[in-house]
């Protein structure tokens, strides 16, 4: 989630995992004199990646689908740009309601405005199934055949355009929903299903580093 700085931008990462001391490095890694990039120029002087005091990180160590609509509202009221990076597919394997629910209440917390960008794996890898036995329940036998003819798969994008563009309809989160809002929540402004993303060839890098394929989903809150 990231807010816009008169004077630089303020990023705010949450994740389950312990990142706090990867993100300080990174952080001031690329905010140090001694990580440049030289320009074609000869005349103009090395410079960090990012200058001093144009950047702030802030690590937030939690699980989001156990998130309260008040601790989002704290999180990102005031985010211009949330980002969810090959996350929401494996948030919708974990439980298909609870992640709505994290959805609906992002869209009651964020300001008009505010875009939100998902990037996730493509094709097959983001296809998640509903209509199975509930969660949680072990299956075994006839019992489990009858379950997988029932279960019915759909891409994560479907699921995703489903709670922005049709389910937030009702109001975002647990407020729009007591006001009983029908309003459009979202615009979608940009979506592609699959995408490579190559290196350039002159790029070197200490650890091996390959091209990739992902897709890419982009909206605007109304």
């Amino acid at each position: 989630m990231e807010g816009e700085k008169s004077d630089g931008f303020d990023i705010v990462v949450v994740d389950i995992a312990p990142w706090s001391s990867v993100l300080s490095k990174i952080s001031s890694t690329v905010t140090s004199q001694s990580t440049t990039i030289r320009s074609e120029s000869p005349q103009s002087t090395q410079k960090p990646l990012t200058p001093p005091g144009k950047l702030a990180v802030t690590f937030q160590q939690c699980d989001i689908l156990s998130m309260q609509h008040q601790e989002m509202q704290h999180l990102c009221h005031e985010a211009k740009l949330v980002t969810l990076m090959f996350t929401l597919n494996e948030l919708y394997s974990i439980s298909i309601a609870k992640t709505t629910k994290m959805l609906l209440d992002l869209t009651g917390c964020v300001e008009r405005g505010c875009v939100l960008v998902v990037v996730d794996s493509p094709g097959s890898y983001s296809t998640l199934a509903l209509g199975g036995g509930k969660d949680g329940e072990e299956e075994n036998g006839a019992s489990k055949e009858g379950e997988k003819e029932r279960e019915k798969r759909y891409p994560m994008r479907w699921l995703l355009d489903h709670t922005l563009l049709e389910v937030a309809r009702g109001g975002g989160g647990d407020e729009g929903r007591r006001k009983g809002e029908r309003a459009e929540q979202w615009e979608k402004v940009y979506s592609e299903d699959s995408r490579w993303f190559r290196l350039k060839e002159e790029l070197r890098y200490p650890v091996a580093l390959e091209d990739m394929r992902m897709q890419v989903h982009v909206y605007r809150r109304l």
